[in-house]
């Protein structure tokens, strides 16, 4: 063997065997300062109209989801205090932070179907409590998306109509002003 072969075969014995320094451990990550917030779920409802000529079959088109306002928003309400408004109701979940009931302007998040159907925007969709007129909510145009008004109708109803109609349906029909709304 000659004499370089050597010495480089004794160089990489050498710097095998060499240890590298330590490595630091990683710190713990510290808790954050603020505390969790507790959520909890409200319900909300948006009244539906029903198909003309039928036996309460609602009308699961932009007609019951009609985001209107300046701002474009979709109303809903929490509870059902003018339940003859409507023929029939859609009820749904909305989960909020903080304790019951909630104080005006306050967030909630509603879980939509993934992916979701007709275009819509990807949930959850901030549900806005505004409190004007009394026990008012709303979600932004934007949040649904569409470029108008009637775009956001279009996707809300696909939404809604999704929510209903699932094997296990995060969405209920509830009657209004008529009975047996389907």
């Amino acid at each position: 063997m000659s004499k370089a072969l050597l010495t480089l075969l004794s160089t990489m014995v050498l710097a095998s065997c060499a240890q590298l320094p330590p490595t630091p451990t990683p710190q713990p990550q510290q808790p954050r300062q603020t505390a969790d917030v507790a959520w909890y779920p409200t319900h909300l409802y948006r009244g539906l109209r029903v198909v003309a000529g039928t036996v309460n079959q609602i009308d699961w088109s932009r007609a019951s989801f009609g985001v209107s306002g300046n701002p474009a928003t979709l109303s809903l309400f929490n509870n059902m205090a003018h339940a003859a408004a409507f023929p029939c109701w859609l009820r749904i979940s909305v989960d909020v932070p903080g304790n019951p009931p909630p104080p005006p302007l306050v967030v909630g998040d509603l879980t939509i179907p993934n992916p979701p159907p007709g275009g819509a925007n990807a949930g959850p969709w901030p549900v806005v409590f505004d409190n004007v007129p009394p026990g008012h909510w709303s979600i932004a145009r934007a949040t649904i998306g569409g470029a108008s008004n009637n775009a956001a109708s279009d996707r809300a109803a696909a939404v809604f109509t999704a929510m209903a109609h699932a094997p296990l349906p995060t969405a209920l029909v509830r009657d209004g002003s008529a009975v047996g709304c389907h």
